[in-house]
């Protein structure tokens, strides 16, 4: 991958981590650009990733219902918000879930 650190254009890249700030001050942590597009010039979505500690995840996750819902709803927000170029994949994750080492590199939105 070299020194590159996204796939995503520096303006892509910009109204994404402009549209993950409500959710960065709402959870009091950033979401994550995972995935493809941090690796690859031909990924097909943008993958982005909110992680939580495991007992806050079990309190807002009441069930699947509620996970898919907050998920797709997340994931047009960002999508809408940002403009960008493939769609966004958003999910709210575990720590135990997210920690795992075949999950890649991460990097934080929201913040700039």
């Amino acid at each position: 991958m070299g020194s590159r650190s996204t796939y995503l254009s520096p303006p892509d890249l910009r109204r994404l981590d402009w549209a993950c700030r409500p959710i960065t001050a709402a959870f009091g942590r950033p979401p994550y650009l995972v995935g493809s597009a941090l690796t690859r010039p031909d990924y097909r979505d943008i993958d982005v990733r909110l992680i939580l500690d495991d007992e806050v995840f079990d309190q807002l996750v009441l069930n699947d219902e509620v996970h898919l819902l907050l998920n797709i709803a997340l994931g047009d927000f960002v999508a809408k918000s940002a403009n960008l170029p493939a769609p966004v994949d958003f999910q709210i994750q575990s720590r135990t879930e997210a920690n795992v080492p075949e999950h890649g590199g991460r990097n934080p939105l929201g913040m700039r």
